[in-house]
């Protein structure tokens, strides 16, 4: 079972929708069923970007059978899934949300993909309080959150295990990439995106190196809502530069593992685990679309996810789009393209790093 967290330091960076549509390509490379399904945890429980986008909103708390993440935290009965019976696999997994069909797939295989969401009703999940303020009930909520989740999912066999972790330095975000063995660290290209992203990632790369285990977790950073228009001057501290190629030097400079101070330890834990495949154009033999109009958007220049117009006014999949052979403009096709790319990335890593 893979085990992928979507993270980002600050909101606004565009993570769930990152996740919704880098998901819907891993659903097209690595075929999920009903039995062997991708699950889908939404971990942000205060802003909860995966349960609004699967309209899910009020599911977790209207429908006893659907065990939000928040009762899940706090459920501490003791079950050994590692011996459950294929009834009881079942029983585990229907206690999840069906979202397969907003990702492309037919009614009939919507258990393929499963949602654990966010209870967002404040009066019921008020005594659900998930943020880590109480060390010991957090380390309670910790113990069931790996038996009730990650380890049941491994155990009855899900293929894949997604974390839309919350911003920033929230008591879940650390906890869902301590759970994660692939980070895809969404970031603007923005000044306090990259400060902030690169000191987040020294930290994880420190707190992994206390246990010798998670040393190979890997970091993919992910610089999303890149503007594409290339050509692009402006003047910055009195100098001009033209973008997006500036941008994405400075990225490298930043957030390079020639620029990280710390031992030499740090230093080479940070070079072999943070991944920079994303600053790289999308590679010819990935490419989903490449018809004339879209090879002239999605060439050399292009880095991270690029600004995808509709987005602007409304989330959408867009591989599901393309499945149900709506229309798609060639920004689209580009967008489609990169998250193949990231999808492919994911995998390759989390493969050599087994």
């Amino acid at each position: 079972m893979i085990k992928v967290s979507f993270y980002s330091y600050k909101g606004g960076a565009g993570r769930s929708t990152t996740s919704w549509n880098t998901i819907q390509r891993l659903v097209t490379l690595m075929k999920p069923t009903e039995k062997e399904p991708f699950v889908i945890v939404d971990t942000d429980t205060e802003s909860a970007g995966s349960t609004f986008l699967y309209k899910a909103k009020d599911v977790f708390f209207k429908d006893e059978e659907r065990q939000s993440v928040q009762r899940r935290m706090t459920d501490s009965e003791e079950t050994n899934y590692s011996e459950a019976s294929d009834s009881e696999k079942e029983e585990f997994f229907n206690g999840m949300y069906p979202v397969g069909t907003f990702f492309g797939l037919p009614l009939e295989e919507e258990k393929a993909v499963l949602l654990i969401g966010a209870n967002l009703d404040k009066e019921s999940a008020r005594e659900a309080d998930v943020f880590g303020d109480n060390p010991s009930k957090a380390s309670e909520q910790m113990k069931n959150f790996r038996r009730n989740i990650t380890g049941a999912c491994k155990d009855c066999g899900a293929k894949a295990l997604f974390f839309d972790t919350p911003s920033g330095t929230q008591f879940l975000a650390d906890k869902s990439i301590e759970q994660s063995e692939i980070i895809v660290c969404c970031m603007r290209p923005t000044s306090q995106f990259r400060e902030g992203t690169r000191g987040r990632l020294i930290n994880f790369i420190k707190a992994d190196l206390k246990n010798k285990a998670l040393v190979k977790r890997k970091y993919i950073l992910t610089p999303t809502v890149v503007c594409v228009d290339a050509g692009q001057k402006f003047f910055l501290d009195g100098e001009e530069h033209v973008y997006p190629s500036y941008a994405k030097e400075v990225i490298i400079r930043e957030l390079g593992a020639e620029s990280i101070e710390g031992n030499d330890e740090i230093k080479q834990a940070y070079k072999e685990n943070v991944i920079f495949d994303m600053l790289e154009p999308t590679p010819a033999e990935g490419k989903i679309f490449s018809d004339p109009g879209v090879l002239a958007m999605d060439n050399d220049s292009v880095f991270g996810i690029p600004e995808i117009k509709r987005f602007k006014w409304f989330e959408a999949c867009l591989g599901k789009i393309l499945v149900e052979g709506g229309k798609l403009t060639s920004n689209d096709e580009m967008a489609i393209n990169r998250y193949e790319y990231l999808a492919q990335t994911i995998l390759r890593y989390q493969y050599r790093k087994n």
